[in-house]
């Protein structure tokens, strides 16, 4: 089966070369230099049968497929697409099932309800490598049902707004229009063509769902204290009436799920994202092929046995593709250093685009599957200005990090940042906060001990050596974990790559 597999590919591969070269010949070309004729058994060689990864194909009548091979390459054709499609519409998803578990599981009734990480980020909130290390709020904004929405937010906060696809809007904040003195933001659904007010920041949004995340940069305190403060100075509301009644909740203290299913029912959420949106916000081809699997505008979604049995196994196999891209890349320029282990979380930009101009799908991938928000901010090239990551999947001998064992991570001295910087353990099932006992952040806030040389050594397993429980971070010894380096406000070390972040050193 194999070897008529690799030879109908060979010759597949063969004739594109063929095609691709003829193409790249000039116009006048083609015309003194036509190529080999063909003659016409040429066009009746088709094979009568073909061995699969999906099974042995029969055709008669020179190209005619047999019923039971039409049906195999129907399954196959539709299993391809629905994997396909869980990857394409994976950042869809991830803002849809924020929005959905923070209506399900924070009890938020309108746009204007906020929730306040107020005792900081935990693993019972998976939110895609969300940090431990600054007080979060959350809106969701849904410019269909409510019109024209206003994010109200005063000096010191930073934030960003993403669409219902995760496509960056706005941030809020010293790197935003408001320049960190606070304001005024509108955000329009699409088509809007009513009267725009004077006084906001005005944001036209091609979806109906928005997001937004802040963080406030200054004093807030914790618990109580943070969740009043947020009151008082964050507040979302429609144009149209002005303020209205919101609950402030701390979320910190209700478990919740804001992570698409990783099964076929991820395509019952897709349809609910489908028939709420514009189509216009959605590429016409990806909405054919997912016209293909019954998801379509306007129709129920009611898929039969097969089909349910398809898609299930399709958001199986994206899944398992999407830990590929991330935890195993074969993008040539994943490391941020050559050699070093550590690796990009954007490969090229945030926008996901190649120099040609083509999507950079994989990179999509590579960000959506493992984070969430999208800023051109995050991946800064100013010195002192937004913030940049780093992950790590290995020790420096290239294995995958194993919380059964002991690690030691130096970190040099004179970590070019600005603000301050820090490392978190994550779960590679969850992508979350990694669950253990223990401490799972050090960072220069958390007063780790530094040596003499200025550098500071982090120790990740289930002990820390004497004097350097600080400098600890306790794993999992049922689990791998990973680890994303934060640089807050990166300087011209990093940028630059100058100063250069060691690789973890596992310790016997």
């Amino acid at each position: 089966m194999h070897r008529t597999l690799t030879a109908a590919l060979l010759v597949s591969t063969c004739l594109a070369t063929s095609a691709l070269a003829q193409e790249a010949q000039p116009v006048g070309d083609l015309f003194t230099n036509p190529g080999t004729p063909q003659t016409s058994s040429d066009f009746r060689s088709a094979p009568m049968s073909l061995d699969t990864n999906f099974g042995a194909l029969e055709f008669v009548g020179g190209g005619f497929p047999t019923k039971e091979s039409a049906q195999a390459l129907y399954d196959e054709l539709d299993l391809q697409r629905a994997t396909q499609a869980y990857m394409d519409f994976y950042p869809a998803l991830s803002l849809y099932a924020i929005v959905k578990s923070q209506a399900r599981d924070l009890k938020f009734e309108t746009s204007s309800d906020i929730g306040v990480m107020a005792d900081y980020m935990n693993s019972n909130q998976p939110y895609l490598t969300g940090n431990n290390s600054t007080i979060y709020a959350v809106a969701s904004l849904d410019l269909k049902i409510d019109g024209p929405m206003v994010v109200e937010i005063p000096a010191g906060m930073f934030g960003t707004a993403n669409d219902a696809v995760f496509n960056y809007l706005t941030d809020f904040g010293a790197t935003g229009p408001d320049k960190g003195e606070g304001g005024k933001y509108l955000f329009l659904p699409p088509g809007y063509t009513g009267d725009i007010p004077d006084g906001y920041f005005v944001m036209r949004s091609p979806g109906y769902r928005v997001w937004t995340m802040m963080r406030a940069f200054v004093d807030v305190g914790t618990g109580d204290k943070a969740v009043e403060w947020f009151e008082q100075n964050f507040k979302v509301y429609p144009l149209e009436t002005g303020p209205r009644e919101a609950r402030y909740v701390n979320a910190s203290e209700v478990g919740m799920n804001p992570l698409p299913p990783e099964d076929g029912t991820v395509f019952e959420m897709l349809n609910e994202i489908i028939q709420h949106e514009p189509s216009e916000l959605f590429d016409p081809e990806q909405l054919g092929r997912l016209a293909t699997l019954g998801i379509e505008k306007g129709k129920p979604f009611a898929p039969d046995a097969r089909m349910a049995a398809i898609l299930d196994q399709g958001a199986k196999q994206g899944t398992a593709m999407s830990r590929a891209i991330v935890y195993a890349s074969r993008e040539p320029d994943i490391r941020y250093w050559p050699d070093r282990q550590w690796e990009k979380m954007f490969v090229r930009n945030t926008e996901f685009t190649r120099d040609s101009g083509a999507n950079d799908i994989d990179a999509r991938t590579l960000w959506h599957y493992q984070a969430i928000v999208v800023s051109p901010n995050l991946l800064s090239t100013t010195p002192g200005v937004g913030t940049a990551y780093l992950t790590s999947f290995r020790d420096a001998y290239g294995g995958f990090l194993d919380g059964s064992k002991s690690y030691r991570l130096n970190v040099p001295a004179n970590t070019p940042v600005k603000r301050f910087w820090a490392v978190t353990a994550y779960d590679p099932a969850t992508r979350g906060l990694l669950a253990s006992d223990g401490q799972i952040t050090v960072g220069s806030p958390t007063d780790p001990v530094v040596n003499a040389d200025g550098s500071v050594d982090l120790y990740f397993g289930q002990s820390a050596p004497e004097g350097f429980e600080a400098n600890w971070i306790k794993t999992d010894p049922s689990k791998g974990f990973f680890t994303v380096f934060r640089f807050y406000g990166p300087l011209e070390g990093y940028i630059e790559k100058t100063w250069v972040l060691n690789d973890f050193e596992l310790i016997e």
